[in-house]
């Protein structure tokens, strides 16, 4: 994580399809999740369909990845933002089920936006995609 590149990780199952047809774009106004768009740009911009979904968002507008949308839209990407609220589910398995739903074929997020202490006893989303992710995701801290 401390390399500054993006990393492109696989699912145990492998790639089922080829992948950067449709893009979600997991959106939490972080540092992190900027930089992951920024390093996917090249990925995004061929890609037929970007969906910025935005799980359980605070503090971050009334809908949240509109103004990253909105900047993905200049460079010419589809894109729409969409959010969900996760009701007692893992904010990982909120984002895994729109993937799953929406027929998506890459995530693009930021990986431990939080201290090694906090993700270490209540885990985070990363460590959740890491672990059950079904198709490749790519990362940037």
């Amino acid at each position: 994580m401390r390399c500054g590149r993006p990393v492109l990780v696989l699912p145990h199952i492998g790639a089922k399809k080829p992948i950067g047809k449709h893009i979600v774009v997991a959106w939490n106004a972080s540092r992190e999740a900027a930089r992951a768009v920024g390093d996917a740009m090249p990925l995004l911009e061929r890609s037929d369909k970007v969906d910025v979904m935005s799980v359980e968002p605070e503090g971050i507008g009334d809908l949240p990845g509109a103004d990253i949308a909105h900047h993905l839209a200049r460079h010419d990407i589809n894109a729409d933002a969409k959010r969900s609220v996760a009701n007692q589910i893992d904010p990982g398995d909120v984002l895994l089920n729109y993937v799953a739903d929406s027929g998506a074929d890459l995530m693009v997020m930021g990986a431990y936006g939080h201290s090694r202490v906090r993700e270490m006893i209540l885990g985070g989303v990363t460590r959740h995609m890491l672990e059950h992710m079904t198709v490749p995701v790519l990362m940037s801290h």
